[in-house]
């Protein structure tokens, strides 16, 4: 399964996200007094959650999502790659997720 997540900065502080599924629907939210890698995050946990065993494909232009989720030495702080991997875990996917930016 491939899915698409593009994110646009509306305005200070406020960005859209848009993930665009596999059947071609999109998932879009839009989040205020944040930086760009919280709604990266948040809206691929989010559609993640109710999907169970399988392989899922992440295009992003989130660098940083990319970079943490794929970095070797991961940070063990680092509480929304944490909740990401919890995510993933329990509903048996298996996760690439490649910037594309």
């Amino acid at each position: 399964m491939k899915l698409k997540q593009s994110i646009t900065q509306i305005d200070v502080a406020e960005y859209d996200v848009q993930i665009e599924m596999a059947d071609g629907s999109i998932y879009a939210e839009t989040f205020t007094q944040s930086n760009a890698v919280y709604p990266a995050f948040k809206t691929l946990i989010r559609v993640l959650q109710p999907l169970k065993g399988v392989a899922v494909h992440v295009e992003t232009v989130s660098k940083p999502l990319a970079d943490e989720y794929n970095a070797t030495q991961q940070n063990p702080n680092a509480a929304l790659l944490n909740h990401l991997k919890m995510v993933i875990a329990r509903q048996n996917l298996d996760v690439t997720i490649e910037c594309v930016a």
